[in-house]
């Protein structure tokens, strides 16, 4: 008899968002997006049944457009995520506490990162996840947020069908906290943001795992 995972949230120690928050604001604009708020690198790891954790060769990202209206089967290609980030200490804990949570490190999944940064005004809102409701295509998806800082909006909001009207689970990620759910059984979506102080930039920074 073997339970089956659904959803997991967690919050992890103050020193990891303040740890990785620098490496965001080097990252470079995302090309696939008709604006000048997003911008966002990426790596892939394989974990092992030992804890080791290795990356894998820079490769293009590509989603079917069953699971990406706005830009399915293109092949993306996204900056590679920074050498030195990927051995602190503190994001080493993100990827083992993904694959431990979901149970993936016993089988030597394959795990993609994607480090996104979306900012936005006080006249202008953004789209954190501009496919609307969504799933992504993986078994499992995991979002951690690393700062919100001068914004308003921004719920993380997860739905059992693409058209539902109200959300199963609909809450503000604050920094330190990763939620990961069952993205063969859950569709999510993060509202939009707006900044919340005149004349200051929002800015949320976050990292999603998928395996």
């Amino acid at each position: 008899m073997q339970n089956t995972f659904l959803i997991e949230a967690f919050q992890t120690p103050s020193e990891v968002a303040d740890t990785l928050t620098p490496y965001f604001f080097s990252l470079k604009r995302d090309p696939y997006v008709d604006s000048d708020v997003r911008f966002r690198s990426y790596a892939r790891f394989t974990l092992s049944s030992s804890g080791g954790i290795s990356r894998l060769a820079h490769a293009p990202f590509m989603q079917s457009s069953e699971v990406n209206r706005v830009v399915g089967d293109v092949l993306r290609e996204f900056a590679p995520m920074s050498d030195d980030m990927i051995q602190t200490p503190a994001f080493q804990h993100l990827l083992k506490s993904f694959a431990s949570a979901t149970g993936i490190e016993k089988e030597g999944a394959q795990v993609d990162v994607h480090q996104i940064r979306v900012t936005c005004s006080v006249n202008d809102t953004s789209a954190p996840a501009p496919e609307g409701i969504h799933q992504d295509g993986f078994r499992f998806v995991g979002i951690f947020c690393v700062q919100r800082k001068n914004i308003a909006g921004g719920f993380t909001q997860i739905f059992t069908s693409p058209v539902d009207q109200h959300p199963h689970l609909n809450t503000v990620l604050e920094p330190n906290q990763f939620i990961i759910l069952d993205d063969a059984r859950y569709y999510h979506h993060i509202s939009e943001t707006l900044s919340s102080q005149s004349g200051e930039e929002g800015i949320r920074d976050v990292f999603v795992f998928t395996a």
